[in-house]
């Protein structure tokens, strides 16, 4: 009796796996030199659905790597920190909801998005046994990481927010783009022609997330397509914008609470991020006490991944302190 045919959901999660077992080999699109020796992957259940969580090491300092929204995952964001941290260090992170490895969430969007994904965070935390840890986010997993450190201070010994969402009260265009995303469904469109097009795969990762066009191989651009295959991430993205913003301001907006942060902070942003103002990261530092800001120069949106070794040096200097 021939096998009942794999439906496109159960595809796409074997080429997913498939990129997740190429990259524990040690093969990164950005720099094939780095080597990495092998991150343990787990599955966690929750209320929610099922996280996929990774660890490297076994060192005495904790750090925990949030990844962004849209075609994103953990290795897309932070495979090159993995690969860059030393010895010393135990690197713990996970897939959201909607991303990677982990469950689908098609009906994640609404006022319930933020909170569901810091409770998340708590269930890695919990599950791993985390504590005292650096909390380091990336954009979405920014604000998320913002969050969580707001709600559960006494696990964080600092926080590193990322080229972060959390801290710009409107978008560009703000009723417009908050038009677009609430009465369109042109970003799963989007998702699509990047997963299609390579040309348009390219421009996309130029004109946002790499600064460096030497870093922009074949390789990082095949992943992207891969990543943007399916369904899931352009539902996943269109989840995030869709509770992101109501008609006047940006959502969630921390300004006004960033006071209460007394954890160390560092705010990373890349030097040419076309999508998170300098400006505002400026600002937001203004309100925290005990931060400061680290500019990644040339840098887009994807700084970390540009410069894996800085970030890394962010974090001994918490260390030493």
């Amino acid at each position: 009796m021939p096998a009942p045919r794999k439906g496109r959901y159960e595809l796409e999660k074997e080429k997913q796996q498939f990129l997740v077992n190429w990259t524990y080999k040690g093969v990164s699109s950005m720099d094939s030199s780095l080597s990495l020796s092998g991150p343990i992957s787990r599955t966690i259940k929750t209320q929610y659905g099922n996280i996929a969580a990774y660890k490297k090491g076994a060192g005495s300092r904790t750090v925990l790597l949030l990844h962004g929204a849209g075609c994103d995952s953990t290795m897309l964001s932070w495979r090159e920190v993995f690969n860059t941290f030393s010895d010393d260090y135990s690197v713990y992170a996970f897939d959201f909801l909607g991303y990677g490895n982990s469950d689908r969430a098609d009906d994640l969007a609404g006022d319930s998005f933020f909170d569901t994904h810091i409770e998340c965070v708590k269930t890695v935390v919990s599950y791993f046994g985390l504590t005292g840890f650096v909390l380091a986010g990336l954009s979405m997993g920014g604000a998320i990481a913002i969050g969580y450190a707001l709600r559960y201070p006494e696990d964080v010994k600092a926080l590193i927010p990322v080229d972060t969402w959390g801290v710009s009260e409107k978008m560009p265009f703000h009723r417009f783009s908050y038009w677009y995303v609430m009465h369109t469904d042109l970003t799963l469109s989007q998702y699509r022609w990047c997963a299609k097009y390579k040309w348009i795969a390219r421009w996309s990762i130029s004109y946002a997330l790499i600064g460096n066009k030497k870093l922009i191989t074949d390789a990082l651009v095949d992943e992207v397509m891969q990543s943007c295959a399916g369904d899931m991430a352009g539902k996943s993205m269109l989840n995030f914008q869709r509770s992101a913003a109501d008609k006047e301001r940006s959502k969630p907006y921390f300004f006004g609470e960033l006071k209460k942060l007394q954890m160390p902070v560092v705010y990373v942003i890349g030097e040419k991020d076309p999508l998170v103002p300098l400006s505002d990261i400026i600002k937001a530092a203004r309100e925290t006490p005990n931060s400061r800001v680290e500019v990644f120069k040339g840098c887009k949106h994807w700084s970390v991944k540009e410069q894996p070794r800085k970030f890394c040096e962010i974090c001994e200097s918490i260390h030493r302190t």
